[in-house]
């Protein structure tokens, strides 16, 4: 399987082209979603690991487990700015001081397939806000996709989808000791006592120290209700056999986002 860095995208760097300036980059609902999740990711910053992946039965595996191994990393919301560069300058006159973007691979895909797509016109950056969180430390915890409304793919019908029902919202976890049987655990105690599905994920050599890195994407099954229903686990080093021989409940998976519009699901 194929690795791509964190929520999808490749090595390849890209900057914004220069372009006139936007008065209004983003919609009032992208402004709202936007202070939305800063607002999340400065509460997951100093919330229990296991109330981030609540509901959860208090003395279990999966609670002891999150609560002693994985830290938070950052919240993510897909936005939709008017360009590209626009956009970046909003971020960048609120101090939230974005990181240099990278092109999505895995958001791009799947905005493709849901929408029925040509992934090479669907044109989707991502950057990471630092944000000054307790105790003086700065860190990426907001990670944004970029959607831009000049892009050729773009449509008026895909903003107000996507942005109804934060179908790319996620919030993300560190393994602090990272092990082969440790993520083993997790996938499985996750699946029976939270209800998350594992959707797949890779590893990157290039990428988290000399082994490189791995990542696990999850979504919370639609009849284990939670107000966070997808995740991803970053681990450093080659973990891809803790999931080897673990069916992946594709056919799961797809009824789950199946379920999100009809079930009133909407943006956390």
């Amino acid at each position: 399987m194929a690795f791509v860095h964190s929520s999808g995208t490749t090595g390849e760097q890209s900057r914004p082209t220069d372009g006139p300036a936007v008065e209004h980059p983003f919609s009032e609902r992208d402004l709202r979603r936007l202070e939305e999740v800063i607002h999340d990711a400065r509460f997951a910053s100093t919330a229990a690991a296991s109330e981030l992946i609540a509901p959860l039965a208090p003395h279990g595996t999966a609670a002891a487990l999150t609560e002693r191994e994985c830290v938070f990393d950052h919240c993510a919301v897909l936005l939709f700015p008017a360009t590209l560069a626009a956009g970046l300058r909003h971020l960048e006159a609120r101090g939230l001081a974005p990181l240099r973007t990278v092109p999505s691979t895995v958001v791009r895909a799947r905005l493709a397939e849901r929408h029925g797509l040509d992934p090479a016109d669907c044109e989707v950056h991502i950057t990471r806000l630092r944000l000054e969180l307790t105790g003086g430390r700065r860190h990426p915890a907001v990670e944004v996709f970029l959607f831009p409304r000049d892009s050729r793919a773009f449509d008026g019908r895909i903003e107000a989808s996507e942005s109804a029902h934060g179908f790319e919202n996620h919030t993300a976890f560190v393994l602090a000791r990272p092990s082969t049987p440790l993520l083993r655990r997790l996938v499985t105690t996750w699946h029976t006592e939270a209800g998350l599905l594992w959707e797949g994920g890779g590893h990157n050599p290039h990428e988290g120290g000399p082994d490189g890195s791995t990542v696990t994407y999850f979504v919370r099954d639609h009849r284990h209700p939670g107000r966070r229903r997808r995740f991803e686990l970053h681990s450093a080093g080659d973990l891809r056999a803790a999931t080897a021989d673990l069916p992946r409940p594709a056919e799961a998976v797809r009824g789950v986002y199946a379920a999100w519009p009809s079930a009133g699901f909407t943006a956390a």
